[in-house]
């Protein structure tokens, strides 16, 4: 401490000195965590490599305007120029606002078209189980249920009749985070699990705004036709303005952008669709 005191006094008429002196102390006073966190917090500042490919891409949109929807999906096919079939994304920014309860919509859809994700389902139930099983859905039991509590999640959608609730129930502390636990408002729990299952088969999906307040989906891969595209995107925005809560004055849909899994976001004109 007496050293530290003297040269305080001595450069006490040279505050530049002492700046120097006591960001040096602090310095040695800091603890290598905290040097190691603010070195890493500088290299996640640094901005984010694009590829050549990724760049030539966005030349050739105007971020400064939206796109006709079927304008859009031709720019977002064209750019898909990766190797493995891309998926086309939506992204669908809406004006609802997340603290409010009545404001946390959740739809669900069956495209007219095949998005080309396949869900992998799990059903408890213990009807027409030999037709849901062809329909490539794995049917739980008690022994599932304890590799649930376990950690062990292998599926992306539960179906479950009444019957096995209570004992779904017990596992909502690990489902429910997830999006997993089955529910009668989006027809996961149901007495005619089969009619449902069939319907995920056949390209339903269930959709929940996040937090931001977005709500994001694959319309499809680029493969599919621009017009069946449109069609999926079109069910889509459908859907969201027939979700929108009740009483709700302002604009419920903010913006939309489409984007392929490897490529640049396009801004969608609303009015486009109708």
């Amino acid at each position: 401490m007496g050293k530290i005191r003297t040269k305080v006094m001595e450069t006490a008429n040279e505050p530049e000195k002492l700046e120097k002196i006591e960001e040096l102390e602090l310095d040695k006073e800091a603890k290598p965590e905290e040097v190691k966190v603010e070195k890493k917090k500088k290299k996640e500042g640094k901005a984010k490599q694009r590829s050549r490919r990724y760049k030539n891409l966005v030349y050739g949109i105007d971020k400064s305007k939206p796109y006709p929807a079927q304008i859009a999906l031709d720019l977002i096919k064209k750019g898909a120029s990766i190797k493995f079939d891309e998926s086309i994304e939506a992204h669908v920014n809406l004006g609802l606002s997340p603290e409010k309860s009545e404001h946390h919509i959740r739809i669900s859809i069956t495209f007219p078209y095949q998005t080309g994700k396949k869900l992998k389902l799990l059903a408890f139930t213990s009807k027409n189980t030999a037709e849901i099983k062809k329909l490539g859905t794995e049917i739980g039991n008690d022994e599932t249920l304890k590799e649930i509590e376990g950690g062990k999640i292998t599926f992306d959608k539960i179906i479950s009749d009444s019957s096995w609730m209570p004992k779904l129930a017990k596992l909502a502390k690990v489902l429910g985070p997830k999006g997993l636990m089955p529910n009668p408002k989006s027809g996961t729990v149901t007495d005619d699990p089969l009619k449902i299952i069939k319907e995920f088969s056949q390209g339903r999906i269930e959709l929940r705004m996040e937090k931001s307040p977005i709500i994001h989906t694959n319309l499809g891969k680029t493969s599919l036709d621009s017009k069946k595209l449109l069609e999926n995107l079109q069910a889509l925005m459908s859907a969201i303005q027939n979700a929108k809560p009740e009483g709700f004055k302002r604009q419920l849909i903010k913006s939309l952008y489409l984007s392929s899994t490897m490529g640049p976001s396009v801004k969608v004109d609303l009015s486009s669709l109708g």
